[in-house]
């Protein structure tokens, strides 16, 4: 048999050969592994190990138990017999239970947020007839740490004409992005070019028009119900002609105001071939419209659109999907595609160590971390870390769970003796401890159905949601998990306790009067310190997060953004434009530019003195026009501002670094300096210099770069509008009438830049959020864990404090007496969690370029923050253990 690096579950196969009679055993064993390696070969190594153990528990039934002794354990009276005790057992120590089911009903309800997030994910493109053979094709250079979604464009044809691997291939070509005119209406499109084998690939269905037609012809479109129902209200859209004009919109972005819209270049007229209505379809391919890539060779032709059709140096340029032919495997197209590589880029020295990658359509969402992805979604590693934080919560519970069981092992002594006199056996008493652990779960399922309820709007309020647009309904599937869940819950958080309680041998539980000797409670310690170590963490984290997220909106970027209004230009002419808004009052100045500087959007070049021979050096490069440095209140330190733009204008403005990098002493030796720049076929001229300031997000860059402005209006997007007004709502008002009287077509659109300057950093408020609110659970979740072991430990040493008091000390030396255990135990907790948290926070901060210090300041107030509510926490019960009289004290038995 073949070797596989990938193994069964050990645990699932233990749980085999332990329950199930031998010779069943073996067989069904065999039977699993072999699905097991199937499956790891067709999908993943999760997938294969969820369905292996989902396997293992179908067949944990009692015909199939070797051990006769096994069938009492599932006995059904005898589970009704637990079940009464273990109720019988939450009603009698009330604060305990409700401590218990509190603390996992907290834990429970994040956990089962994350599955309803995860439950959303993986019910992507399953929809598709043929997803388990359909594969998307990733490219990776050798320098690139991840590769990319994208592919070369000739690969689609070439898998189904050169390999027999492939039983259909597509391939869809970004770049439509524009306005769709239907008589006096219009809309915005924004999608493919996607070829005659789109529908064969994909298993979408049309609401009108024929899926084997649609693409078929030259200028045919297939657009959303969405926008059929904005251009044509209620019209057959079908057979219809609309004019569409390309302005670069990109299909998927992340809107801080940055896009670029390039001026409108008419493509001429398209029939609407068909109408899909993508809300039916959950895909991870996000379009308005698809166009016929028969289009294509009229585009080209025209220069309208670059022809890519042949170039296997453009590696990373639109997408391929592939689907393998009935037998062949994952493996083969691997094979093919290596043979692709070998057969394209052996003499392509820049393109050395190319690979192109297949990915299953399972696989893509949600799936690993790629570059150019044709639609926003979090990584797998994103439910990695959310899945690790909702892990280390339900750690906590389960731990709080187990130490207050183990507390309680004392006064249920006792009732183990008087049973196991009765003969019981141990596996009785361990059953008897589980049911009670699954009940309490099973009740924490009901509150923490409850607190997802509370839970859910608040996260999909976040931010980030109106990208990942998550739907967090649940489903009858997801429901049994949810069972399942809990149940899993019960037991792991009842095993110890149930081990713990049920050795107890009937004369010493008999003999035990409420005594405990010195060291039986190192368990429980451990449990406490676990909580304490994991609350400390999480509140240093929660802390540092928000000083990062602070940091980034107070950040100094050194330009003046305030009562700037920034408006897309959407295709209009910037001076007409520029002109009508300038003649409303209330409006200061105008300027435009390329795109919003600070709002996350690059725009790389080369530059190097005019003649050199020296590397280029890499620049930011923004065009704007004249009035663009007075607008944002920038300095200029040497020379003299851009002029009015002239045909043929060479003159540019670079920054105080800039002028350093390129070797100038001083800012004045730099003016008048000749430049080559790679974005430009002629030498620049260098017509002064400006001060720095922070081009770039603070996230992105540390120090700050080179960067070049030019005037060239023809590449403007923007229009930055400063506002004097104080009545800003009618100031937009007005702007919003002198719009339309300019573009009547097109909807008025602005952003404050204020407001896109808080924006870029948003996610940032999100980790905040999930980070703190975990926290916030975490710290809950250990002041419960200290509140019942308080109540325990001041409950157990009600006559001693009596006693104390009748002979006559003080109240504050009877609190010291009861707390000097936690306290001792808080101060172990941040002894081995502050270097620790140190450590782990490092490691993330890091990676940012701009950050805070982590200084003592910051560990010091986590530390005090769990001292204080530890002490607030204890002290709610010793202090209420001092006040009883001491007479009721000793009364008690």
């Amino acid at each position: 048999m073949k070797k596989h690096k990938a193994v069964p579950p050990r645990f699932a196969k233990h749980l085999i050969l332990f329950f199930l009679k031998d010779d069943l055993a073996e067989e069904v064993q065999g039977d699993l592994e072999e699905k097991f390696y199937v499956t790891c070969a067709r999908k993943s190594h999760f997938r294969a190990s969820v369905n292996y153990w989902y396997q293992v528990l179908h067949y944990m039934r009692p015909f199939a138990f070797k051990n006769s002794a096994l069938l009492t354990l599932i006995h059904f009276g005898m589970f009704e017999t637990y079940f009464k005790t273990g109720w019988r057992n939450i009603l009698k120590y009330k604060a305990f239970s409700f401590i218990n089911i509190f603390g996992l009903a907290l834990a429970m309800s994040v956990c089962m947020l994350i599955m309803l997030m995860l439950n959303d994910q993986n019910s992507y493109d399953q929809f598709h007839k043929n997803k388990d053979r359909t594969f998307r094709v990733l490219s990776k250079i050798r320098k690139s740490a991840s590769p990319n979604a994208s592919s070369p464009v000739p690969l689609a044809r070439t898998m189904v004409t050169d390999y027999t691997v492939a039983e259909a291939a597509t391939h869809l070509l970004p770049g439509v992005g524009g306005d769709a005119v239907y008589g006096q209406r219009s809309v915005e499109l924004r999608g493919y070019f996607a070829d005659s084998s789109f529908f064969r690939v994909f298993s979408f269905d049309l609401e009108n028009g024929d899926v084997s037609r649609a693409l078929n012809t030259p200028n045919a479109m297939v657009i959303s119900s969405e926008v059929a129902s904005v251009l044509f209200q209620g019209e057959d859209p079908v057979g219809k002609r609309i004019e569409f004009s390309d302005r670069g919109l990109k299909l998927n972005r992340i809107d801080f105001g940055s896009e670029i819209n390039s001026t409108p270049v008419d493509w001429g007229g398209f029939v609407i071939s068909g109408v899909l209505d993508t809300k039916k379809f959950k895909s991870h391919l996000k379009f308005d419209v698809l166009l016929s890539a028969a289009s294509l060779p009229a585009l080209h032709k025209e220069g309208k659109v670059p022809d890519f059709s042949d170039n296997w140096e453009r590696y990373s340029f639109g997408y391929t999907y592939v689907i393998l032919m009935p037998g062949k495997t994952q493996e083969d197209l691997n094979a093919s595609l290596k043979d692709v590589v070998a057969r394209n880029y052996a003499n392509v020295e820049h393109l050395k160590g190319l690979r192109l990658i297949p990915q299953n359509l399972n696989d893509i969402t949600p799936g690993i971390f790629v570059g150019n992805p044709s639609s926003f979604q979090l990584p797998v590693e994103a439910y990695y870390f959310l899945g690790f934080l909702a892990l280390a919560i339900m750690i906590s519970a389960c731990l709080n769970y187990t130490n207050l069981s183990v507390a309680r092992a004392i006064t249920r002594s006792k009732e183990i003796g008087v049973r196991k006199v009765s003969g019981a056996k141990r596996t009785n008493l361990m059953v008897q401890f589980l049911s009670e652990s699954v009940i309490n779960a099973f009740l924490a399922l009901l509150m923490a159905g409850v607190l997802l309820i509370l839970l859910k709007p608040a996260f999909m309020k976040l931010w980030v949601n109106q990208y990942l647009n998550f739907d967090l309904q649940g489903h009858g599937f997801i429901y049994l998990m949810f069972l399942a869940f809990a149940l899993l819950i019960g037991l792991i958080a009842g095993i110890f306790p149930a081990f713990h309680l049920s050795k107890y041998s009937p004369v010493a539980a008999l003999k035990n009067l409420g005594t405990e000797r010195r060291g039986k409670l190192s368990i429980r310690k451990l449990l406490t310190v676990s909580q304490l170590v994991i609350s400390l963490f999480f509140i240093v984290t929660s802390l540092l997060i928000a000083k990062q997220f602070r940091h980034f909106l107070e950040f100094q970027y050194g330009f003046n953004s305030h009562n700037i209004v920034n408006i897309p230009l959407q295709g209009n002419n910037v001076t007409v434009l520029s002109n009508e808004l300038g003649s409303m009052p209330g409006v200061a100045s105008i300027s435009a530019c390329e795109f919003i500087p600070a709002t996350a959007m690059t725009n790389g070049t080369g530059v190097r003195k005019s003649g050199s021979e020296n590397d280029y050096t890499s620049f930011e490069h923004l065009r704007v026009d004249e009035n663009f440095i007075e607008n944002l209140e920038l300095t200029i330190v040497a020379g003299k501002n851009l002029q009015a733009y002239e045909n043929g204008d060479r003159f540019i403005l670079v920054n105080e670094t800039a002028s350093k990098r390129l070797g100038f002493s001083s800012a004045s030796e730099a003016v008048g300096q000749i430049l080559d720049v790679s974005a430009y076929s002629e030498p620049m001229v260098v017509i002064g210099v400006i001060k720095d300031f922070r081009f770039q997000t603070p996230v992105m860059e540390d120090q700050i770069g080179p960067l070049l402005f030019r005037n060239q209006p023809e590449q403007f997007n923007y229009l930055n509008v400063r506002v004097a007004s104080d009545d800003l709502k009618s100031t937009l008002a007005g702007l919003e009438q002198k719009w339309k009287a300019v573009d009547p077509v097109h909807s008025f659109k602005y952003q404050f830049f204020d407001d896109q300057l808080v924006k870029v950093n948003q996610w940032m408020g999100d980790l905040v959020s999930i980070i703190g609110f975990i926290g916030f659970l975490a710290i809950i979740i250990a002041c419960l864990g200290l509140l019942g072991m308080a109540m325990y430990t001041t409950e157990r040493r009600t006559k001693e404090v009596g006693i104390r008091k009748v002979l006559g000390a003080a109240d504050s030396s009877i609190v010291l007496l009861l707390s000097r255990g936690f306290l001792t135990l808080l101060l172990i907790a941040v002894l081995v969690s502050a270097p620790l948290t140190y450590f782990l926070n490092n490691l993330w901060l890091q990676t940012f370029p701009n950050r805070v210090e982590f200084g003592p300041g910051i560990m010091l107030t986590g530390c005090a923050i769990l001292f204080t509510l530890g002490l607030l926490t204890i002290g709610s019960q010793t202090f209420r253990a001092t006040r009883k009289n001491p007479v009721d004290s000793l009364k008690i038995e």
